[in-house]
């Protein structure tokens, strides 16, 4: 099968970058619950992060570097993780837990309910039913987890994702995410069988123009609901490693058919527009979000946002453009989708970035060239996720298996009690 990006078989340097990556999990799995910290030595995780866990386990089965003893040891701490957790309000994950006690914690790591992330919990979805197709005879202890689940808080009835955020015994329900990060979120819900809708369209947008080049931009003014619309590459370029842009029934196309054509086109531009920036202003440019050693300790680096080209953009809406990385996630996912000498030039800034020991750091200082070894879950995954990519093409390439959950596609809100797939 031929797909898009570079496919081949890994040379022992990219092995030893898969190796590198792996290490990350490593050090930072709990043994109790087989959570893996998203940020290193630091004992939290979101449903992300788990999704993330799931992402770099299975890489790291298939190209042969855990035994199906560690492998089993590990998937089943998680799933039992996810079958015995406490949940928020008793209905949904919450947003962030302890990855030691396996208890719900705020974001600062204290002890607390304090809502929940569709977007997070779209991608945990993703992987899960990756691991149902892949794994199948764990599939059963997947279903049950899932069966724990209220999506009625997750998806509104338009099918908009949504989340919860609980502050001072107060709870507000909102849209989760702007464009790109829903419609991937999107994916994990159409997977399970949801009508996500408003979700997979990428509306409302607006059309902007850099080096000549037309790309999307979302629609929503973040003064408004407050929640931040930064155009960052990063859910477009997973949606082609783990569905080539396909939509989430589609097992059987290759790279030159997409059946989210818009999502492929929106892609290809981002692309675009990083190197044309390098060829034009001579600044490599390899944009996702990030961590930092410093504050604000999180960035989203984007294409656009508030506004302006390529600006660093907190959390709470202000500019650090002084602290925008070459990222290494954003490489590796362009290394992997676009084989070009841009992708080639950007790999020679990032390859030294890493500790064999400790995993990938999250990138170059734009600005001076220094490293940012803050350490990351997030990265680390997205280098697994690119070098199988490489390997093996389209992460999410099995049919959906026979299995004992029977997904409810037309009337899920129509069941009983609870918004879920059903038996």
């Amino acid at each position: 099968m031929f797909w898009f990006g570079r496919h081949g078989p890994l040379s022992e340097v990219e092995l030893g970058w898969a190796e590198t990556a792996w290490q990350y999990s490593v050090n930072n799995t709990d043994p109790t619950t087989g959570l893996v910290s998203g940020v290193d030595r630091y004992p939290t995780a979101s449903m992300a992060n788990v999704a993330e866990t799931l992402a770099s386990l299975h890489v790291a089965y298939q190209l042969e570097l855990v035994d199906d003893l560690s492998f089993d040891g590990r998937l089943s701490a998680i799933l039992h993780f996810l079958n015995t957790m406490e949940l928020f309000e008793n209905r949904v994950p919450n947003r962030i837990y302890h990855t030691q006690t396996g208890k719900m914690v705020s974001l600062t790591g204290e002890p607390g309910e304090i809502g929940w992330s569709g977007l997070d919990i779209g991608r945990l979805l993703i992987w899960l039913n990756l691991f149902k197709r892949f794994y199948p005879a764990y599939g059963e202890y997947i279903d049950k987890a899932i069966l724990r689940w209220d999506f009625c808080a997750l998806l509104a009835p338009n099918g908009t994702i949504q989340s919860g955020v609980k502050e001072d015994d107060k709870l507000t329900v909102r849209q989760d995410g702007r464009l790109g990060y829903e419609e991937y979120a999107a994916y994990g819900y159409s997977l399970w069988g949801f009508d996500t809708g408003k979700a997979d369209l990428l509306l409302p947008y607006q059309m902007f123009n850099l080096y000549d080049l037309p790309f999307l931009v979302d629609g929503n003014d973040p003064r408004v609901d407050g929640v931040p619309n930064p155009l960052v590459p990063t859910p477009f370029f997973l949606a082609g490693l783990e569905f080539n842009w396909d939509k989430a029934s589609d097992t059987d196309s290759n790279d030159l058919t997409h059946t989210q054509a818009d999502l492929a086109q929106q892609s290809v531009q981002l692309y675009a527009l990083q190197e044309a920036r390098f060829k034009e202003d001579a600044l490599h440019t390899a944009r996702s979000e990030h961590i930092l050693s410093t504050e604000p300790w999180f960035l989203y680096d984007s294409i656009w946002g508030h506004g302006s080209p390529f600006p660093s953009i907190a959390d709470d809406g202000t500019f650090h453009d002084e602290l925008a990385l070459v990222s290494v996630k954003g490489t590796f996912l362009m290394w992997a989708l676009w084989d070009t000498p841009y992708t080639e030039e950007l790999m020679i800034l990032v390859e030294p970035l890493h500790d064999e020991e400790k995993g990938w750091f999250e990138g170059r200082y734009e600005r001076s060239a220094g490293y940012e070894k803050a350490i990351s879950l997030p990265t680390n995954a997205a280098v697994l996720e690119s070098l199988l990519y490489k390997k093996h093409g389209k992460l999410l390439s099995l049919p959906y298996p026979n299995a004992r959950l029977e997904v409810v596609r037309d009337s899920e809100f129509n069941h009983p009690g609870k918004c879920q797939p059903r038996l």
